[in-house]
């Protein structure tokens, strides 16, 4: 098997052929990020990346409008968490750097150990949200696994793994072809079977950048830049959304959804809670059901979201606001969700545990036994308990929900 900065037959089609001519000049920025966190080895590291980068460079050259260039973030101020560092925090550094450098793809480069959620450890993660990738070099030499030390083969994998991650950012599928460049990566073996990409994943690449680059900027006439960005963008606001999935946000706010039951139901046994749902109206009760969504939204955008960065310049960018975007829209749906079945689930207990001689001898204002009564009460109820479980969901896992929101899975 040849090595990935070896010329391959003319035969062949991988990531190392030759590139045609090109009279366009490149058009998209690829940076790889270098960021030595605990500086034990910061030469050996260096030279890795850079290597690995240059490589990476050759191998891309078969689409001419990609320019890839090597960068650094020294010495990030991060701490380990249970044996790994956080991937969060580097995709909010790399956020950051990624607007001011106005990089369109960034890949991020570290040596330390990645958290992982759902694995023994993580290789990769990536955001086609932000389109930042984050890849860990710790493993990739079989010096790591006790054989001997192998820079050639750890420079070789490095190179592999952002070309794969490369590929997620510009929504390449995954396949099950081992010698292919976007083959779901299961162990760090995985890496020295991959040798290219074929033909129509190369037409897909050529297709997908200006869409999937996310550059344009503005310092003027931000209104209208952000309607124009919206509209323009709908299908991949749309799929991170999908992506975020209401219900798996869900699973990650357990406190907030204690938070809401305890409040909800202590108000269901409330006699002062049935004179108000006797003497509101429909409209009184829509009203106070949006105002409470809109806070419990804002409440936890605030505590979630990635901050909205602008350029030094002040410079708005696309990217900035797809983000902003898919966080409102998709905490927004959770909220919805949550509104909806908390509703359902005070009507069902209204109707068939609530004792009726109670909701004829509590409300001061008349009995409250009729359906438009039972349906008022559930909707004010279930406002209530979002209001009040966006106030607990602030205390939720930070970084588990981030990485529902803003990354596509770890590898």
């Amino acid at each position: 098997m040849p090595a990935p900065d070896t010329p391959p037959s003319p035969s062949a089609s991988s990531l190392s052929s030759p590139p045609p001519a090109s009279a366009h000049g490149d058009d998209f920025r690829v940076g790889v990020m270098m960021m030595d966190v605990e500086g034990k080895d910061s030469p050996g590291f260096r030279a890795l990346v850079e290597r690995a980068t240059a490589r990476l460079a050759r191998l891309l050259e078969r689409e001419h409008r990609l320019a890839v260039e090597v960068m650094a973030f020294a010495g990030p101020h991060l701490t380990p968490d249970a044996g790994g560092y956080a991937p969060l925090d580097f995709f909010e550094i790399g956020f950051a750097e990624k607007t001011e450098r106005h990089i369109p793809f960034l890949l991020i480069v570290t040596e330390v150990d990645l958290a992982a959620s759902s694995l023994s450890y993580t290789l990769a993660m990536t955001s086609r949200l932000t389109n930042i990738a984050l890849v860990s070099a710790k493993r990739l030499d079989p010096e790591f696994w006790g054989g001997a030390q192998d820079e050639e083969r750890a420079v070789q994998r490095l190179t592999r793994l952002l070309a794969h991650a490369f590929g997620h950012l510009v929504n390449l599928a995954p396949t099950r072809e081992r010698s292919n460049l976007m083959y779901e990566v299961e162990t760090v073996e995985d890496l020295d079977a991959m040798t290219g990409l074929d033909e129509a994943q190369w037409a897909a690449i050529a297709a997908a950048l200006p869409r999937e680059a996310h550059e344009r900027r503005t310092r003027t006439g931000r209104g209208r830049f952000v309607l124009a960005t919206l509209l323009r963008d709908a299908p991949e606001i749309a799929r991170g959304i999908w992506q975020a999935n209401p219900l798996r946000l869900l699973a990650r706010l357990p406190t907030m959804i204690a938070a809401a039951l305890s409040v909800i139901i202590v108000l269901l046994f409330s006699a002062e809670t049935w004179d108000v749902a006797k003497a509101v109206s429909l409209g009184q009760v829509a009203l106070f059901s949006g105002i409470s969504l809109a806070a419990a939204l804002y409440l936890l955008y605030r505590a979630f979201a990635l901050d909205a960065v602008m350029t030094r310049e002040r410079a708005l960018t696309e990217t900035t606001v797809v983000t902003v975007a898919v966080t409102a829209l998709s905490l927004g749906l959770t909220l919805l969700l949550l509104y909806a079945a908390f509703g359902l689930l005070m009507y069902l207990a209204i109707v068939t545990v609530f004792p009726a001689p109670l909701m004829e001898s509590w409300p001061t204002v008349g009995a409250a036994t009729e359906a438009i009564d039972h349906l008022k009460l559930s909707a004010f109820l279930a406002a209530m308990g979002v209001l009040a479980g966006s106030l607990g969901g602030r205390s939720d896992s930070r970084k588990l929900v981030r990485s529902v929101l803003f990354t596509d899975g770890e590898r």
